[in-house]
């Protein structure tokens, strides 16, 4: 078998060809696309079908348990491109599902809030989003899901810190 013949073989079978790396380069590539593919498997049914882009996705669930969140608070819990998260606030908020007001204690800031259509929209996406999540992660036991958390947990933590 030629490397063409390897490489769309691989392709077919939706297994994923190590990019040739060393294991940890590998990982890191690894994680890179599992989190793409993710988002392009969220996107692929909630967008169309809800109007509601990922980053917008994000910021409605951080806002639901967290209202008074400003925009830096949920580019830093997600880990999100500051710009990204302005978009989708402002086109929330220009679609009503989102409110911004100044924060008494720091002027400077705006705390952001779903407002009562936010919240219907939220609890409509909800479960969807909810099944979509299950549908990707079926995929693994939950032993494998709980080690892969695990990990993942630990990797973010060490990232984080390299980062500061």
């Amino acid at each position: 078998m030629d490397e063409k013949t390897s490489r769309s073989g691989a392709a077919e079978s939706g297994s994923l060809a190590a990019p040739p790396m060393d294991a940890s380069d590998s990982l890191l590539a690894l994680i890179h696309v599992a989190s793409r593919q993710i988002g392009r498997a969220f996107h692929a049914r909630i967008t169309t079908e809800f109007d509601v882009t990922v980053a917008e996705w994000r910021v409605m669930l951080s806002l639901a348990g967290r209202t008074g969140a400003t925009a830096a608070d949920i580019a830093e819990m997600w880990a999100m491109e500051k710009m990204a998260v302005s978009r989708a606030v402002g086109r929330l908020e220009r679609m009503g599902r989102i409110a911004r007001r100044v924060k008494p204690e720091d002027r400077r800031s705006l705390a952001l809030a779903l407002t009562g259509k936010g919240r219907r929209v939220f609890k409509s996406i909800g479960p969807a989003a909810n099944a979509r999540y299950r549908e990707i992660t079926s995929a693994a036991t939950p032993d494998e899901l709980a080690e892969l958390s695990r990990v993942l947990t630990k990797l973010v933590r060490q990232a984080r810190d390299l980062a500061d």
